[in-house]
């Protein structure tokens, strides 16, 4: 009998949901017709939904609406949309969706993804932002290079597997950027291989809709007992075992502290700038995560662009043979002399974002714009992909790969496109929200591209036939909406990070001395024991 009574309780529920939001459709943004109680899930693609959302742009404007199971979400694909909401509106727009899923399996301690409350401001504001910041950037520099000769080091051994050595790069030397590790020389440590399950853990659970609780039909959900609700046992299992662990890591750097030994590590300042070790440990956590997985997936795409566009390598292969030269290595002295370098690294942040939907924004308060309602705790997406191939911003040939679109007619760097802060591209999102890491972002794929095409030519796969196999850049894997099976079927998923689907190339070696120079920097530069 309460089971009756119950079902009907979620019935009436969902039923005024529904015509409360049929009522206000009308003042909201245009948008795809979707149906009752599901809205427009049916109509969402399984794939790459930047592409059908900026065909929607094309079709209903600047902004868009769509509704997903009673969760209102508009999309902004244009940089004016973006930067009068997202930048000039940021103290209504900076909030994150309420992770039911994530806060419990972090506390509610994943910067990244709290909300813009007096806790956040306090500790992404001061902290983290003070740790991340440009000039403080610079003193990661020796170990940028030094992650640089191990992955050109590698690359000569084994090029095949390029993917690996760029995630092993990335992990290393985010390890010693928070915690000041020394190098690693294989991800099979069992303690990387814990941090790395507990990162792929954030980034599922980051993932919006990666549970039925986290829709506004089923919000209920949360509430029910313990017993009935797997992701919160598993949750909560998870955040007293990862808390032990990043706990563990930040008291390996505090005790370096109470020895007198001063290092550049990330978690060494944020335990001087925060209250408790508790905080600063997932402080340092949250910089761990965000910086792990994303260079190495930039890098990749780098990659892609090298093999499509040959004209683009030799161009920069030459501007490093004139300032480098062949008898040593790229350095961060060489940055202001390496103006095509510098210029290929935005455009590989422009080309293929990493994340072509950014982040999600949610409104804090109602808001009214072009003349249409946002309500409260709607979500809110920039288009990275739309704003990034818009031909008024970055000219007639924006779908392609061209670092020339950053030089102006006196031929000089000029990254100055409208509302990207100087950045040239889009892909660190926007307001208070902008990425606080993009310096050591860009730090290490100017040095790491650098390396790279002083050491390397990067061509297509031949087969035996003499068949060329190009990479289609179109293909991406890890960013799709796509259905999983979590509490229960056919949960829609927004993930957030784009890889371009494996594919292979040849590395190989521009000169017979390559190898010689780079084992010789190996030794000179690696002063502690690697891992």
């Amino acid at each position: 009998m309460w089971t009756t009574g119950l079902l009907f309780f979620i019935g009436t529920l969902i039923t005024l949901r529904v015509f409360k939001s049929l009522r206000l459709r009308s003042q909201f943004p245009p948008g795809p017709r979707g149906l009752p109680i599901v809205g427009n899930l049916l109509q969402l693609p399984t794939n790459r939904p930047w592409l059908i959302f900026d065909k929607w742009t094309k079709q209903y404007g600047p902004i868009f609406y769509f509704n997903v199971a009673g969760q209102n979400i508009v999309v902004l694909g244009t940089h004016k949309a973006v930067a009068d909401l997202l930048d000039r509106r940021s103290n209504i727009y900076s909030y994150r969706p309420n992770y039911v899923v994530l806060n419990t399996l972090t506390g509610g301690m994943y910067w990244a993804f709290t909300q813009a409350d007096n806790l956040w401001k306090k500790t992404t504001s001061t902290a983290v932002v003070r740790a991340l910041s440009a000039q403080t950037a610079k003193e990661y520099f020796p170990y940028q290079e030094t992650e640089s000769i191990i992955m050109v080091d590698q690359l000569l051994t084994d090029p095949e597997i390029f993917a690996d050595h760029f995630q092993r790069a990335s992990t290393s030397l985010t390890l010693s950027i928070v915690y000041g590790w020394p190098p690693i020389l294989s991800s099979t440590h069992p303690t990387v291989l814990q941090i790395d399950q507990f990162n792929r853990r954030l980034l599922q659970a980051a993932a919006l809709g990666s549970s039925w609780v986290e829709f506004e039909y089923f919000k209920w959900m949360k509430y029910l007992p313990k017993w009935m609700c797997r992701w919160r046992r598993d949750a909560e299992e998870n955040f007293d075992r990862d808390s032990a662990l990043l706990e563990g890591l930040s008291m390996d750097v505090q005790k370096q502290m109470d020895a007198g030994v001063e290092t550049t590590a990330i978690a060494n300042k944020l335990l001087r700038d925060t209250d408790s070790q508790f905080e600063a440990a997932w402080n340092s956590a949250s910089v761990y995560a965000a910086g792990a997985e994303t260079t190495s997936g930039q890098l990749a795409w780098f990659l892609q662009a090298m093999i499509l566009y040959p004209e683009t390598q030799r161009l920069a292969q030459e501007e490093l043979d004139s300032v480098v030269g062949p008898d040593r290595l790229p350095t961060f002295h060489d940055y202001e002399s390496l103006p095509y370098i510098r210029a290929t690294v935005k455009e590989v942040l422009r080309w293929r974002s990493l994340t072509p939907l950014g982040l999600p924004h949610r409104l804090s308060q109602d808001d009214y714009y072009e003349g249409y309602i946002l309500p409260k705790d709607t979500i809110c997406f920039a288009n990275i992909w739309s704003l990034h191939h818009d031909s008024k911003l970055f000219g007639h040939d924006a779908e392609h790969f061209n670092p020339r679109r950053f030089f102006n007619a006196d031929g000089e760097l000029d990254f100055s496109i409208a509302d990207t802060r100087n950045e040239g591209h889009f892909g660190y999102g926007f307001g208070k929200r902008i990425c606080p890491g993009r310096h050591i972002a860009n730090n290490s794929l100017f040095i790491h591209i650098a390396f790279l095409l002083w050491a390397f030519n990067i061509t297509p796969e031949v087969d035996a036939d003499g068949n060329t196999h190009l990479p289609d850049p179109l293909q991406c894997i890890e960013a799709s909406i796509i259905y999983e099976l979590l509490d229960l079927p056919f949960c829609l998923c927004f993930k957030y990070c784009s890889r371009p689907t494996p594919f292979r190339c040849n590395i190989v070696a521009r000169r017979a001395d390559v190898t010689d120079i780079v084992a010789q920097a190996k030794v000179e530069r690696i002063h502690q024991e690697s891992i």
